[in-house]
């Protein structure tokens, strides 16, 4: 994906001292750390916590983001974001809502083991490269209505779009409404507590098997 056309200068991308201190100088003032409509180099910050949430709502990250075992106070909130690099959130404990609407990430989404608090809106994400949430916590409802998942060539190796949802435990529904994959849609041992909506899902390899997955509402197809 073309994400960057290389307008910002330097001076315009904000790295990781000024990231930090912005995370500082939020939680002293009780509000979200915010970088909304703002570049940065990546986001690769050695911390425990952030208070009160996280605030990326059409940011542009030239590179990838870690937050993997992070505790966010709060919403995370990525929006209408562009991140030039995968977005790492394994085992990361997100106290209320996980939210990419609209995001466009040129890598893997890997949320293994994480904690969502409240709800994934995911509506409209495209990704290049995996989306796995095996292990993942979701206390609220998934939405990954009208996402998609398209491989990636990184030097002659392909890494399949595929969506892990193997193992996960959606305490809501799970919405796939309409989302297309370039690989497989492993639903293997998923609890989803509600609903499970696959009205107009596209796989390109085959169908989507849902005999091993534990549904507590309808499927909806």
């Amino acid at each position: 994906m073309g994400i960057f056309n290389g307008k910002n200068n330097k001076q315009d991308v904000l790295g990781q001292m000024e990231i930090i201190n912005e995370i500082k100088q939020a939680e002293k003032e009780n509000r979200p750390a915010d970088f909304s409509n703002k570049t940065l180099s990546d986001f690769n910050v050695i911390i425990d916590k952030i208070k009160f949430g996280l605030n990326l709502e059409n940011t542009k990250i030239m590179g990838p983001v870690f937050l993997g075992e992070v505790v966010i106070i709060g919403d995370l909130n990525l929006r209408g974001s562009v991140i030039n690099g995968s977005l790492y959130l394994g085992k990361a404990d997100i106290k209320e809502n996980l939210i990419f609407e609209n995001a466009q990430i040129n890598g893997a989404i890997n949320l293994v083991g994480a904690k969502i608090g409240g709800n994934i809106n995911a509506r409209g994400l495209i990704t290049v490269g995996f989306l796995s949430m095996a292990k993942t916590e979701i206390f609220g409802d998934v939405i990954l209505e009208n996402a998609e998942i398209e491989s990636a060539n990184y030097d002659d190796m392909l890494v399949r779009g595929d969506a892990f949802f193997g193992t996960a435990d959606v305490k809501g529904s799970l919405n796939l409404g309409k989302m297309k994959t370039e690989g497989t849609i492993d639903l293997e041992e998923t609890n989803v507590g509600s609903n499970l909506v696959l009205t107009g899902t596209e796989s390109k390899k085959g169908n989507i098997d849902t005999t091993k997955a534990r549904i507590g509402g309808k499927k909806i197809i």
